[in-house]
């Protein structure tokens, strides 16, 4: 539906709006047989907390490296929403980083090698069989905060700047 793809020399990146389990599950079963290092949004602050578990769930069969992140908190603590997705979560130990942009750009460094994954964390180094996925806002311009608050926000454009940096960190990294 509406995923963008971003193709770098070593992996894709690809930005999706899912924020159900149904999307969720469809988005990680298109790019199946690659590694799947997904960047999970929160599931929005004040509204089905039952999906949240399910969700981790999902994520938690079908990546390898699972990051947790802010998406739309609204008036709830966005830490506390994402370790209720973490609870779905069994078989891996999501990282947790509240900092959207933050979390997409360790998502970027562990696919293109430029930070070792953690222990029994992703397999091969060989990074073209490797898709990020980042899920929740989509095309949404803004990250929604407490009293309807409204930040700017692109995954987009943030996945392109974080590109940038990360393809100048992996040319002065010496292997």
């Amino acid at each position: 539906g509406r995923a963008q793809i971003i193709k770098t020399d070593d992996f894709e990146v690809v930005i999706d709006y899912a924020h159900t389990p149904d999307s969720l599950r469809a988005i990680y079963e298109a790019f199946a047989g690659k590694r799947k290092i997904c960047v999970l949004g929160n599931t929005g602050g004040g509204r089905d907390k039952w999906k949240r578990p399910a969700m981790g769930k999902i994520a938690d069969e079908f990546c390898a490296q699972i990051i947790l992140t802010n998406e739309d908190p609204y008036d709830e603590d966005p830490k506390q929403i994402l370790l209720e997705m973490a609870t779905g979560i069994k078989n891996h130990k999501p990282e947790i980083i509240l900092d959207r942009r933050e979390a997409i750009q360790k998502a970027l460094r562990l696919a293109n090698g430029t930070l070792n994954p953690p222990a029994g964390g992703l397999g091969t180094r060989n990074q073209n069989d490797c898709v990020v996925l980042i899920t929740g806002k989509g095309t949404d311009p803004f990250i929604m905060g407490p009293n309807n608050s409204k930040v700017p926000w692109s995954d987009e454009e943030v996945a392109r700047e974080e590109l940038l940096c990360v393809k100048k960190i992996k040319d002065n990294v010496i292997f």
